[in-house]
């Protein structure tokens, strides 16, 4: 009898563990290939996920799409401190907390290594480091009100590595300079920002994925398979193989990791 309640209370107490049920998540770049995985993977996970596009239509149409809420659909221009200031102030109001943030919005030029302007190199860190830092200062109010906090960086295996040339069928789909460098960028603010913000229990953690081309575009079977041939696995990454590693690093069981970057791309850049 007694190890039969034991267990019984084991088993109630596993149903309460790595669980991110409830929790209030507030993506940027919700509505993009990555992102839209990651509204409709998290929110069948049972979280309650905040959509923020460029534009309140985009957000409306994904929430209808997935049956959430409207009142989850939020737009923001993340070029702005204004615009970011003011809607996570509604989000707040809204849902009382911020639990996570998912930074996965990305904006930038896309040239010739030799031929950006100044102006080109501005956008694209505004684009990449400035946006991430805007949103990032603007929710640790939020956050430190509830003494917890997780926010997720999304970067790329560019930022650790170079583009292999031999990948591409020409030079024109070659990832740009300026993404590079700042999604490289990202990996250090990660690191950074987490060694600032740990006294206040918010853990800020990057995200690196590998080739996840979305195949509804991209239709070129040579360039998808160069990309699956970069990896240990021999194939590009799927689309429910996208937020694993968001849930893991927003499960309290994960307050003990921060400054990392976790990397999604196959072993590509382990070779």
């Amino acid at each position: 009898m007694f190890l039969k309640t034991s267990l019984i209370q084991q088993s109630g107490s596993m149903k309460k563990i790595f669980s991110i049920e409830n929790k209030v998540m507030v993506i940027t770049g919700a509505t993009g290939y990555l992102g839209s995985k990651m509204v409709e993977h998290l929110t069948l996970a049972g979280a309650k996920v905040i959509v923020l596009s460029t534009t309140l239509t985009k957000s409306r149409q994904l929430c209808k799409k997935l049956n959430l809420p409207e009142n989850q659909a939020f737009e923001v221009d993340v070029s702005s401190r204004e615009s970011i200031e003011a809607v996570f102030k509604d989000i707040y109001n809204v849902c009382s907390v911020i639990d996570v943030l998912v930074n996965n919005a990305y904006f930038g030029v896309g040239k010739k290594f030799n031929q950006y302007t100044q102006q080109d190199w501005h956008t694209s860190l505004d684009g990449t480091i400035v946006s991430i830092d805007m949103t990032t200062q603007a929710i640790i109010p939020y956050m430190t009100k509830n003494n917890s906090g997780r926010i997720i960086n999304i970067s790329s295996m560019y930022g650790i590595v170079s583009p292999n040339p031999d990948v591409y069928p020409d030079d024109i789909m070659i990832n740009p300079l300026s993404y590079g460098v700042g999604k490289a960028g990202i990996i250090q603010y990660t690191k950074y920002s987490a060694m600032m913000l740990a006294k206040e229990n918010i853990t800020v953690n990057t995200i690196s994925y590998g080739p996840f081309p979305n195949i509804n575009n991209v239709k070129d079977k040579v360039f998808l398979q160069n990309l699956a041939d970069k990896t240990f696995v021999k194939r590009i990454g799927k689309p429910e193989e996208v937020t694993s590693a968001i849930h893991f690093l927003s499960l309290d069981e994960s307050s003990y990791i921060t400054g990392q970057n976790i990397v999604v791309d196959g072993g590509w850049t382990s070779w």
